[in-house]
């Protein structure tokens, strides 16, 4: 719909198709909504309803495990979902290089960051309305101003400083590099900024989370 669709008015974008430009941002998409919709759907019920974090952290597990397994599970999910999307990808033949197969290491620190993400806004969501606030205001804006349809370059100066500080940016990024084959130093830079952000979050989810247990 989009590639075809909308493609026949964008012939292009740079030196690429616009199916091209946008296949790989909308692989980054799949990706984060997989991991984001599930954190927060699932782990509010776990939560609030089911009861089944409260049971969990009442056995000998700490909080920092099950956030743990939640994190990894959610990795997991990134990288079947990441695959799949790949696979449609050369299919339609829109993967031009094979250091697409590296894509594994943005589909794991997107699944890692925003897994812990998620877990942050439901430890603090007292609602199921309270989540969609985080996918309105975060998650809608990130999908449509991290450089998915259009290059990041076309957006006033100060606006690009502020693309470049989105996780799904730097997502975005690492897999149009890969998937065109376009190796450079600028892919550490991305790596780097995750794995940054990936740091400062890691250390919220499970204070947060054992202080909703203490209330219910």
């Amino acid at each position: 719909a989009l590639g075809w669709g909308l493609g026949a008015y964008v012939a292009q974008i740079g030196e690429v198709s616009f199916l091209e430009f946008i296949a790989p941002g909308l692989l980054a998409v799949t990706a984060m909504n997989a991991v984001t919709f599930d954190t927060c759907f699932e782990g509010y019920d776990r939560l609030r309803r089911t009861g089944t974090y409260t049971a969990m952290t009442s056995t000998s597990m700490e909080t920092e495990e099950m956030i743990a397994g939640e994190v990894m599970w959610e990795v997991t999910r990134s990288l079947l979902y990441g695959a799949i999307f790949l696979s449609v990808l050369i299919a339609f033949s829109l993967v031009k290089s094979w250091w697409s197969l590296a894509i594994f290491v943005p589909l794991v620190l997107s699944g890692i960051l925003f897994a812990l993400l998620g877990l942050v806004v439901v430890s603090q969501a007292r609602s199921h309305e309270h989540l969609f606030y985080y996918f309105t205001l975060v998650i809608t804006p990130m999908f449509m101003f991290s450089g998915v349809f259009f290059p990041v370059e076309r957006l006033p100066e100060g606006l690009q400083w502020v693309v470049r500080c989105l996780p799904l940016y730097h997502v975005v990024e690492m897999n149009r590099a890969l998937v065109a084959g376009d190796i450079g130093i600028s892919l550490l830079g991305h790596v780097g900024a995750l794995l940054l952000m990936i740091a400062l979050v890691a250390p919220l989810p499970a204070p947060l989370m054992k202080r909703a247990l203490e209330r219910l």
